[in-house]
């Protein structure tokens, strides 16, 4: 299993790199997770609906369930807790895709769109990759957004 960090600015294409990943390493035939990291005040369902309710009130999970969907939700008290939850579900996958978490030892690959912001959002000594169309550095693995073969190729050869 290899856990990868994608991160970068708002609106920089991280969520559209991802996308790209899970198609093309799907078609390699390999399990894929990926997680979205929402900031600390978002819920899943809004305020006053009856999952969150039910969170509310004490259980211990709940599952929102459409006819093609499924989402488990549990209060977790914090990050580490989150990550012994998760290390359960991360032995099933090949690949796992973090957006917007950081996980402590997994490589972070940023997504870089110099029209957003003028500076890496991560330091260069942290980083793994840097996916942009704009910016390159002798110091760090550089990919053009397109470059997506080239990417897996890294990401799965290190």
């Amino acid at each position: 299993m290899r856990i990868f960090t994608i991160a970068g600015w708002s609106n920089s294409g991280k969520t559209t790199l991802i996308i790209k990943l899970i198609k093309e390493l799907k078609k390699k035939g390999l399990k894929v997770m990926a997680l979205k990291n929402a900031s600390e005040k978002y819920y899943l369902e809004p305020e006053g609906k009856d999952s969150l309710n039910f969170l509310q009130a004490g259980a211990d999970s709940v599952f929102l369930s459409s006819k093609k969907e499924l989402m488990k939700m549990e209060l977790i008290a914090d990050k580490n807790r989150l990550f012994e939850k998760l290390e359960i579900e991360f032995e099933k996958y090949d690949v796992i895709l973090l957006e917007g978490l950081m996980k402590e030892g997994s490589p972070i690959i940023e997504v870089f769109n110099f029209e957003n912001n003028n500076k890496l959002k991560v330091s260069k000594k942290e980083l793994y990759a840097i996916v942009s169309d704009n910016y390159s550095t002798k110091d760090i693995q550089c990919f053009k957004r397109d470059e997506i073969d080239k990417i897996i190729k890294y990401l799965l050869d290190e």
